[in-house]
């Protein structure tokens, strides 16, 4: 986008490319976030017991829900909204980017059309006389109209 003089100048084949690009980064976004999820699930499964006594456990196939699977809970707590408006944001963005695109495109129509018909004001042509038609289809004889050559 260029903005220069009070004009925009905005290439639509340049936004689809730019959106289709984001889009595809939004979606990988959307699966390591995903992915996030099930390692940190996987973590605090496998993590063992380490409580406030000092003890421990082993975790696969063991004792779970330790201190680390605690802070790891939380951990997943504390950014789970950041994540879900990454993701939101990131949708938004995009579809406000295409429809701003649309409204100039819309926009930039109404705005021709517009000057067309400023262009043309008032300015219809007159309207056109036709001679009155005989029953036959031809022009009847008027006595206002031109004179053959000769005639007075």
């Amino acid at each position: 986008m260029a903005h220069g003089q009070g004009a925009w100048d905005i290439d639509p084949q340049g936004v689809s490319s730019v959106v289709g690009k984001a889009a595809t980064s939004a979606e990988a976004l959307q699966g390591q976030v995903s992915a996030f999820g099930r390692h940190l699930e996987n973590a605090a499964n496998n993590a063992g017991t380490i409580d406030a006594g000092g003890g421990s456990g082993a975790g696969k196939g063991g004792q779970t829900g330790g201190l680390v699977a605690v802070a790891l809970g939380q951990f997943a707590e504390s950014v789970q909204a950041t994540l879900k408006f990454m993701g939101t944001r990131s949708g938004a963005s995009l579809n406000g980017a295409v429809d701003a695109t649309k409204a100039y495109l819309d926009g930039d129509l109404t705005m021709a059309a517009d000057a067309q018909h400023k262009a043309l004001g008032d300015t219809a042509p007159p309207p056109v006389k036709l001679p009155p038609q005989s029953a036959a289809g031809a022009p009847a004889p008027s006595s206002a109209g031109p004179r053959p050559r000769g005639a007075q």
